[in-house]
């Protein structure tokens, strides 16, 4: 296997190997195992199929993670997918609620126009919500 391969070719080759393991999944390792792949291809692989998985029109696979087993799929799975999906949007909102906190809240502080000041007081507002949200599951 060559150092480099286009993302396409690793996704291919991840999704090939979660088909076939069907609703079992398989974990980090057993996907290194399967396709022959490097770490580094596995996980390019994989974030090039979660992203372009949907596009696909002759599939209806569906990326998630496992956390409690600690294997991925493509097989739908109701309480997976949407265990999956919450613990993606607890992350996203982490990362956008630090993003706001930490800079643009503050820095929109010293602001004197009108429109910034409306801004901020929008951001507190999502940052207050985005709390809420990130209660654990």
């Amino acid at each position: 296997m060559t150092a480099y391969q286009h993302a396409e070719v690793s996704a291919q080759m991840v999704k090939d190997a979660l088909d076939g393991a069907g609703t079992r999944g398989l974990t980090f390792d057993e996907l290194l195992d399967e396709t022959g792949l490097t770490r580094c291809q596995v996980r390019y692989g994989m974030a090039y199929l979660r992203e372009s998985l949907a596009e696909l029109k002759d599939s209806s696979a569906v990326f998630t993670y496992d956390p409690r087993d600690n294997v991925y799929r493509t097989e739908y799975i109701p309480e997976v997918a949407d265990y999956y999906e919450i613990l993606r949007l607890q992350g996203d909102a982490t990362r956008t609620l630090r993003m706001l906190a930490g800079t643009v809240i503050p820095h929109s502080k010293l602001a004197r126009t009108k429109q910034v000041r409306l801004l901020r007081r929008h951001l507190e507002v999502v940052v207050e919500d985005t709390k809420d949200i990130l209660a654990p599951v």
